[in-house]
């Protein structure tokens, strides 16, 4: 019996350190989610999807109207269906086991500064253009895929 409580005591002193220091973080990485202003960017997000969007409206050959409506498809997609919340807890997840309590604090420390906020304002403007960026130059590169895939289909088409 005397083992017993020896066993309960150290257990309840290893894990409580624990499980406060998982509620730490976990409340750290909410604050981070927060000063970064996530969720603003997941609402803002579908404004990333455009240039995608673009591309499909080109290569389909649609007018104004055809690729407003396809846009708007893509829009009550992005607001009605997706579930930003559960993006953000899986967010919240990623964060957690990417970065150390230190490192989580470090960047709260760096998006709470002017530049930081400078960065999360910008970044989605960033993102879509350099999302732009990487569609236009897989457009400028796509005869050559088309040159190096065609023998590969051909094979495969045959069989």
């Amino acid at each position: 019996m005397k083992h017993l409580w020896k066993w309960v005591v150290i257990s309840l002193l290893v894990s409580t350190p624990m499980s406060a220091l998982a509620i730490d973080k976990g409340e750290s990485v909410s604050q981070l989610l927060k000063v970064m202003k996530m969720e603003e960017q997941l609402s803002g997000g579908f404004e990333a999807m455009i240039p995608m969007i673009d591309q499909l409206a080109n290569s389909l050959q649609l007018n104004k109207a055809e690729k407003e409506e396809l846009t708007d498809i893509y829009r009550s997609w992005y607001i009605n269906d997706i579930d930003r919340h559960r993006i953000i807890n899986e967010l919240a997840n990623l964060y957690s086991n990417t970065f150390s309590q230190k490192e989580i604090e470090a960047l709260i420390d760096f998006y709470s500064t002017p530049t930081g906020q400078k960065f999360v304002e910008k970044s989605t403007v960033l993102m879509r253009a350099g999302a732009q960026l990487g569609m236009q130059e897989a457009e400028r590169a796509q005869p050559q895929l088309i040159e190096k895939l065609t023998p590969f289909l051909e094979k495969h088409q045959a069989n």
